[in-house]
């Protein structure tokens, strides 16, 4: 592995296996890092900021993080077996340009948590260093995380390697300070209970886990392909689970303790409540963990994007060509985060809703075409043609499927944007994540009757490239 290069040239294409490396310990790394970051603790604030009672937030985050890292940690294990980004594998149940549908989608994901990192490293940095120029801040950390996802996927693991061990240190301190500072016997006492303040609180929970699975694949492509598809996913439920548990429930305690402040200062206020330089130091981790993981949004995002518009005009995945389109996204990541309010867990919230109903239609058709329908078995060759090969320009079956689970789920959202009739006859309970998920799968099994498998079959065995041997 030391002699490979550290520059990354595969970009969106596929990884052969004389190229793959990594364990399954590192994917753990890996996914823990992912939500380790203070972005993570707004995310648990919602419930309690709606009313609930700190016991009730702390079940709905429990119980939202195990629901939407379930569908997410079965994406993990299609990485090693088909060695290719998440997105582009879509191209099966979308077709080579109908998957611009949902990848635009998916885009949304990595794009829209940059913006609320970028802002989130800012205030951190500020905070500690006195900067009042959060523009400034923002410019700046952008430009580190784009060079990072540029240099690519190596780069990106050995800074996460070491910052994983200084993030867990620091928040295994906080969780220190929560028992030792704050009352929390006495804060379990305060707030109520409601349908409406437990669905939000599990559905944001849920949508926040659901919304990594467009980039799970991105990195567990590298590993071999004889790596157990359980332990893969294992890796990435157990990974982001204990952090999304842990740091959401550390938001819902401090969002309790100290219902005026916002949950950067909240943070500062408890680290500096506990001594030893804590409520500083937490905020230099912040900043870099909210950059490394910007970076791995950055590399994403592109990754999705560029598969996406290859089908339209041939592209070569070279490092010039991730150069210039990260160098794009950075921009508009940056300035979107300058339009933005300091309200960001309003702002926060809204997003995670939009995110989860442009998703769920896609998780369902993706997952069941995966395990239920071709059951792993794919042309890798004609995956990477332009026009599809065996699986065409228009996948029909995951279009139609895609459109008329999200139309399902229309009338049961809840959301500051819109609220649904039915959602609004629940009393703003949003349970369209359920609709969306049933839908869209029960259609594209019933769709999907009318494939000629064995035909494909023969063809997909036939590919110089393919999944046979190891699905």
């Amino acid at each position: 592995m030391s002699s490979e290069p550290l520059l990354e040239t595969r970009s969106f294409d596929f990884v052969p296996e004389s190229e793959r490396h990594g364990n399954v310990r590192s994917q753990v790394q890996l996914w823990f890092m992912v939500n380790a970051q203070i972005l993570t603790i707004y995310t648990g604030a919602v419930g309690i900021a709606a009313g609930l009672s700190l016991g009730w937030a702390l079940l709905a985050i429990v119980a939202g993080s195990l629901v939407g890292t379930l569908f997410q940690a079965f994406h993990g294990a299609q990485g090693p077996v088909m060695g290719l980004p998440q997105m582009i594998q879509s191209r099966v149940q979308f077709g080579s340009r109908g998957v611009l549908l949902p990848i635009l989608a998916a885009t949304l994901s990595p794009f829209g948590f940059a913006v609320f990192l970028i802002q989130t490293a800012s205030y951190a940095v500020g905070d500690v260093t006195g900067i009042g120029a959060l523009h400034l801040l923002q410019i700046v950390i952008a430009a580190l995380a784009g060079l990072i996802a540029i240099v690519g996927f190596r780069m990106v693991m050995k800074i996460e390697k070491f910052a994983s061990w200084l993030t867990l240190i620091n928040f295994a301190l906080l969780t220190l300070a929560v028992f030792t500072v704050l009352p929390v016997g006495t804060l379990f006492a305060t707030g109520g209970v409601s349908a409406h303040g437990f669905f939000l609180q599990f559905g944001v929970s849920a949508i926040y886990q659901l919304a990594i699975a467009p980039l799970v694949s991105d990195y567990t492509r590298y590993l071999p392909a004889k790596t157990s598809g359980a332990k893969v996913s294992a890796s990435v439920f157990f990974g982001t689970t204990l952090s999304a548990v842990w740091l959401e429930g550390i938001g819902a305690v401090l969002t309790a303790a100290f219902p005026g402040l916002d949950t950067i200062a909240a943070v500062r206020q408890l680290g500096d409540s506990f001594g030893f330089g804590l409520g500083t130091f937490t905020m230099i981790v912040a900043a870099l963990s909210c950059l490394i993981t910007t970076s791995i949004t950055a590399y994403s995002g592109t990754l999705a994007l560029i598969s996406g518009l290859e089908a339209f005009r041939p592209l070569k995945p070279t490092a010039r060509l991730r150069f210039v389109s990260i160098s794009i996204g950075m921009v508009l990541a940056v300035l979107v985060s300058f339009a933005l309010t300091q309200d960001t867990l309003n702002a926060f919230g809204a997003y995670l809703a939009l995110l989860g109903y442009v998703l769920i239609p896609w998780t369902a058709v993706n997952l069941t075409d995966y395990y239920c329908v071709r059951k792993g078995r794919y042309s890798i060759t004609d995956i990477m043609r332009p026009d599809g090969g065996l699986y065409g320009t228009w996948g029909g079956i995951g279009l139609i499927s895609y459109v008329v689970g999200f139309l399902a789920m229309v009338p049961f959202f809840s959301s500051a944007l819109y609220t649904g009739p039915i959602a609004a006859h629940l009393g703003g309970v949003d349970i369209s994540f359920v609709v969306g998920l049933a839908v869209s799968s029960l259609l594209y099994l019933l769709l999907a009757r009318r494939l000629d498998l064995g035909q494909e079959m023969a063809a997909v065995r036939a590919a110089p490239l393919n999944t046979w041997g190891h699905s």
